[in-house]
């Protein structure tokens, strides 16, 4: 089935849209802070990996 007109490209539309919205919510300072939801992240995985690992390491 053939696609009305002026409606073919709505779905890739949408999806450059919200890949750019994500993308500029991981990159862009988060308000009140000099860091980004990406560092914040990646910070708080090391934490949590680093007391993972000594919870391991204890008899």
């Amino acid at each position: 089935m053939k696609a009305p007109f002026g409606m073919s490209g709505q779905s890739m539309t949408e999806y450059a849209v919200i890949c750019a919205a994500l993308a500029a919510a991981l990159l862009l300072p988060m308000p009140g802070s000099q860091e980004t939801v990406s560092q914040f992240l990646c910070d708080s995985i090391r934490e949590f990996y680093s007391s993972l690992t000594l919870f391991i390491s204890l008899p």
